[in-house]
Order: C-alpha cells, then structure tokens, then sequence
C-alpha cells in the first residue's frame, strides 16, 4: 500500500519504520524542519541535547524492544537518580521511602499515608473503577485532605491549572504505578534510563531504517488540508503539491486532524472536540557550575512559575556537554500569555525564582539559555476520560488518528509514543 504519515514524532517515525520493513511504500511529512516532536533536539558544544527532558523507565519494554530491533540497545544506559521537592521554602530530600518518613511539612501519620497511597497505587486491578472520581477526590479519600493541601493540591495545580479539579484519579493513579515500577525488587533503589547522545538519537535511526527500505521523509513540509477522493484514496495537499495514498495516518493532536479535515462525522468530531491539552515551556541553562545535588526537584509552591527542576548532569554524568545542565519546566494554558511571552521574558522571570530556591546561585555563572514550547504537550485527562477517547481509525474510510491523547490510560511517555505507533500499524493491516 502507499502510506503518508502526517508527522514525524516518534509515534509516526515507529509506524514508518515497521510499515516500510513489510513493503509498503511510506512517505512520512512533518512540519518542522527536523524530526523528532517532543523528542527533538538541540546541540550544546557538540552534543544533542533534548529540547525537553526526558527518562524512561525499566518497565518501557516496548521502547527497549525497538532498541534491540534497531540493534541499538547498548546505548540505553542506566542511572540512579537523587530527588527531592521543594516544600515551604526548603529542600527535602525524595528518592526512597525513608525521605518520606522523615519528611517534616507533613505529621508522621499523613507521611505514612502518603506512602501508603502510592503503594496501594499498584492494587487497582481495574483503572475504570476510578476513572469517574477526581484524582483530588481518590487522594482525599485514601490519604486526608492535609496530604492533598501540602503536596499533591500544588503539584496537580501547577501541571493542570483551571483544570485542576476535573483530573481523573486514573490520571494520578497511572504515575503511581509507573514510578514504583521503576523500583523493582528493592523499593529503596529507583533505575533510570537515558540513551546515550539524546533520545532524538532513536529517531535518527529511524529516520535511516525508513530510507533503507525506500520510505521517504519530507521535513519543513505543512499539510493544509486531506481531500477524500471517490475511490476512497486520500490526497494530502501541501502548499505546493499534493500527494495521494491508499491510506493516511495523522498523529497530530486531534484539533489538528479537525483543521484538516473538517467534515468529520458528527459524533467523532465532538469527541475531538472534547479533547484538550496543556502547552509547556521548556528552559534549558548551560551553567559553568553545578546547581544541587539532585536530579529530579518537583516544585510544590504554586506561586512559582516552574513545576519541575532537572539537573541533567546529577543523573547522565557520564555526559559530553562540558557544561552543567538544568532544565525548568513550566505547564499552562496556551491561552496565557507567559506562552507567548518573549524568550527574554520567560528567562528572566525563571532566573529571579531560581534564584530564590537558591540564594547563593550566582547568574554569572549562566553560559546559555535555550527555551522550547510545545503548544500540544500534555492531554487533560478529565474524569471518565474513556468515553470521550476517539478510535484509532475515523469514520472516513482509509484515515486514521494516532495521537498522544490515545494512550490513554497511561500518561504521555517514549514507551507509549512507540507502542502507538505499532497499534496503528495493526490497526491499518489488520484484515
């Protein structure tokens, strides 16, 4: 068959690369003018860096197993991280179960709550069970109100904001399970995984499996519009050409999919339409000196502008970047106008916080300030997500949807953008 694919993340690059292995004749078109999405990148002194950060888990067999298919797997390297949050003003550390028991903000009751909702976490046999409670209500009901108010309140605040209180426990249930999968045998010791180079690195391999097999990939090429044609074939048209196929995947956001091809049918449409999701800024500084000790900072005070903190060098010390790296992560709305706000705004507004968490930062010590946007960077998963979730293959014959909003139940991760793309090849040769 001839298959376009409307994107080249690594949903789209998986779903190329297996397609074109079978022999179908695979022509991939994205936007951008590098591959990647989310797992896209940029150079410091020398090496590539992700434009946003990113792990992955000893539990992302799937990911792993495209490793080894791509006989790249010896570049997957393994870390123990240090964490920590960042509660009233102060550093706690937070990598095992004996930083909870002494972690001070909460009574000693409410931290063995705390750690008892995590493990129950992996108990919940059936997440549709939850999927009608909000994650503020399910953390409440297992844990108290005190719990809520002091972590999990902010931490949710700050990636949903004005959804706050419509996220589904599903949601926060999800990364429960993931983060203790990542644990093992010993909960004390956390694994995780980075790949040598960068992630982005595992799309370039892509990128050269698919030209080996004849498939073509197209960046800085915009789709505008897919016309159904009376032999049910499909035509992409870009702003100079056009191009038919027997069978089109999108693996854009769903809002994307409608621009493109507006006359959907009424019921898909509305659950398009009920989809939403949260855009991401992304600061990456390149500082002469280390900022912490830790690895993974979750920021539990709403008034600051960052939810997160990674110092990449704290985990991926064996690293190229003669430089040490931290990342500053910011969720919201792209309604808000920090958003749209000028580079030189989001730094300096990151920079005066930063150096609040850290009194003794000195700004000198700054070499460079890299910062990406996402506009489509995480799904708001509502309560009784499931319902609204729209299937693989969309009532207009030959067109079908594989986007990061379709993973649901789990969250957005690498793992999943690959098992994604093998769904949708499933889905479209299935007989």
């Amino acid at each position: 068959m001839r298959i376009g694919i409307i994107g080249a993340g690594l949903t789209g690059l998986t779903a190329a690369y297996e397609l074109s292995k079978s022999g179908h004749e695979v022509t991939v078109f994205e936007k951008e003018s590098e591959v990647g999405g989310l797992a896209g990148s940029f150079t410091v002194n020398g090496e590539s860096l992700d434009k946003f950060y990113h792990h992955i888990f000893t539990s992302d067999t799937i990911l792993l197993s495209l490793l080894e298919d791509l006989n790249a797997l010896d570049d997957m390297k393994w870390y123990e991280p240090n964490n920590a949050i960042f509660i009233d003003n102060k550093l706690f550390s937070f990598t095992t179960p004996l930083h909870l028991l002494g972690f001070s903000p909460l009574k000693f009751i409410n931290r063995v709550r705390m750690g008892l909702l995590v493990y129950w976490a992996k108990f919940v046999k059936n997440w549709k069970d939850i999927e009608g409670m909000t994650a503020k209500e399910w953390i409440i009901k297992k844990a108290g109100k005190d719990v809520y108010d002091k972590v999990w309140g902010s931490l949710l605040s700050s990636k949903f904001d004005i959804d706050t209180d419509k996220i589904s426990a599903t949601w926060i249930w999800n990364k429960f399970k993931l983060r203790g999968s990542s644990r093992g045998k010993n909960i004390n010791k956390e694994q995780l995984g980075y790949y040598h180079g960068s992630f982005c690195r595992i799309c370039e391999l892509l990128c050269t499996s698919i030209h080996s097999h004849g498939g073509k990939i197209f960046t800085s090429r915009n789709i505008n519009q897919i016309l159904n044609n009376n032999d049910n074939t499909l035509t992409l048209i870009s702003e100079a050409e056009s191009f038919s196929f027997d069978k089109v995947i999108v693996t854009t956001p769903p809002e994307v999919l409608i621009k493109l091809y507006p006359s959907l049918e009424p019921n898909y449409l509305q659950k398009l339409l009920s989809i939403k999701h949260k855009a991401n800024i992304c600061m990456a500084l390149e500082l002469t000196e280390a900022l912490s000790e830790y690895y993974w900072i979750t920021i539990a005070q709403q008034e600051y502008p960052f939810v997160l903190l990674i110092e990449q060098t704290n985990l991926i010390k064996d690293n190229r970047y003669k430089s040490h790296i931290v990342y500053l992560s910011r969720y919201l709305d792209a309604e808000n106008k920090l958003f749209s706000a000028s580079d030189e705004e989001i730094a300096d507004l990151f920079i005066t916080y930063l150096k609040k968490m850290f009194p003794k930062f000195n700004e000198k010590s700054i070499s460079n300030t890299t910062i990406s946007r996402a506009r489509y960077a995480q799904p708001v998963f509502f309560t009784n997500y499931s319902d609204k979730l729209p299937e693989l293959k969309t009532p207009i014959e030959n067109l079908y949807l594989a986007s990061m909003s379709q993973i649901y139940p789990e969250d957005r991760g690498l793992n999943y953008a690959v098992r994604l793309g093998k769904q949708i090849v499933n889905e479209i040769t299935k007989m």
